[in-house]
């Protein structure tokens, strides 16, 4: 009998064909960047895709079902309440030069994983479960971060609470928020050289960096692009930075960095951007 007179067997090559095209979507996305750019910029950017060991939509959600799992709160007569908001992350460049169609299908695919995981295992969300996706300068190829959104703050300042009262000590009224810490810039340019100092929220937002008004850091110089890189500080306070496109580069210690890639800062290091040289170091 021949494919066309055998429809179950021709459905069933169909239904293998959708499957492993399903499953792929992640790997396409990065893929289809990645042809757009040539291979000589893949090769600079030290950024490629083996088919073998990309990551695929089935990989991203086994790894997002074990992170719900492992935000679960169990609150006794209430039940076990997992985390309903769904930061999908997208490194820095694929995001903006993906087709936008092969992320709302990541998207609604990551959505539905998230419901059906959540209801088999009879767990509860304070809220609708939710997906968005965003750039994210520090994540290399597509994460997902599971939070309870809103609340967030309200069950970490609870936790903090419960954690004291265990330990014997008084309750305080609200639990104190992660402290900031002052970093200072020492920026050097042609004409000389001035301070200022940067705000940073261990584990919070990103600082921009560039020539225009409107960036954390701004760097009046031809050299500097208008939005030239990124700083963060990890929730254990390490200091990275990020080449977020610019015309002439980002330096560490005379050494460009990749665009894309972020890379951590140590005392004493010597930070490029353009022409314009900075140091960062921690206020006391």
């Amino acid at each position: 009998m021949t494919d066309a007179e055998d429809p179950a067997g021709r459905l069933r090559d169909e239904q293998i064909a959708r499957r492993k095209r399903e499953e792929a979507l992640p790997e396409r996305l990065l893929r289809r960047v990645l042809e757009g750019m040539g291979s000589v910029v893949d090769r600079r950017l030290g950024r490629t895709v083996e088919p073998k060991s990309g990551l695929t939509t089935s990989k991203l959600i086994e790894r997002m079902k074990k992170l719900i799992d492992e935000r679960v709160r169990d609150e006794g007569a209430k039940g076990r309440i997992a985390p309903h908001h769904l930061t999908l992350k997208v490194e820095w460049g694929t995001h903006s030069e993906a087709p936008p169609e092969i992320l709302h299908d990541l998207k609604n695919e990551v959505l539905a994983a998230a419901i059906d995981h959540i209801n088999d295992h009879r767990y509860r969300t304070l809220a609708p479960v939710t997906v968005e996706a965003e750039v994210d300068i520090f994540t290399t190829g597509i994460s997902v971060d599971p939070t309870f959104g809103e609340f967030e703050e309200d069950l970490r300042r609870q936790d903090e609470e419960m954690r004291a009262a265990k330990a014997g000590v008084p309750i305080p009224g609200a639990a104190p928020p992660m402290p900031d810490i002052q970093v200072i810039a020492r920026i050097t340019l042609q004409h000389g050289t001035r301070e200022i100092p940067l705000i940073f929220k261990p584990g919070g937002r990103r600082l921009n960096v560039g020539r225009a008004s409107d960036n954390d850091l701004t760097l009046n110089d031809a050299s500097v692009s208008k939005i030239h890189a990124a700083l963060l500080m990890t929730a254990e306070g390490t200091l990275l930075v990020a080449d977020t496109g610019s015309t002439n580069g980002t330096y560490i210690n005379g050494r460009r960095i990749a665009y894309g890639e972020s890379r951590a800062i140590e005392d004493g290091d010597v930070i490029g951007f353009g022409d314009v040289e900075v140091r960062l170091r921690k206020s006391e």
